[in-house]
């Protein structure tokens, strides 16, 4: 009996470790593919500020935080943010930009600007 229960624990062990595998290969698959719900969640108060960012964006910006964990996701995160905050310049409200994880609560290792060094993260 005492091997059934080894074997029980064995496997739960094996899909624990597969599990973590698999969420480990997609957070490092990370893409600018990945932003663009953030961008057009986010576009509106982006370009024109406002007293409140919408939740719908918030909740996004969490969850791209959330995802970014590794330097290389976080690298890949903030280029894709820059280069699509670069693409209409004119179009951006600077502090609005910048402000936005603060204002949903939470922090990035690098701030929003069109001017972030991506390649300072390590």
């Amino acid at each position: 009996m005492g091997s059934t229960g080894s074997g029980k624990v064995s496997s739960y062990c094996m899909g624990v470790v597969a599990s973590m595998m698999v969420l480990g290969v997609a957070m490092s698959e990370l893409t600018c593919l990945d932003m663009n719900p953030v961008m057009k969640a986010c576009g509106d108060y982006a370009k024109n500020g406002g007293e409140t960012v919408p939740l719908d964006c918030c909740m996004l910006i969490i969850e791209l935080r959330n995802k970014a964990m590794s330097t290389h996701s976080q690298q890949t995160t903030c280029r894709c943010l820059q280069e699509a905050a670069q693409s209409s310049p004119d179009h951006i409200n600077h502090e609005a930009y910048s402000s936005l994880p603060s204002r949903c609560g939470v922090t990035f290792p690098y701030q929003f600007s069109l001017t972030m060094d991506c390649d300072s993260l390590h």
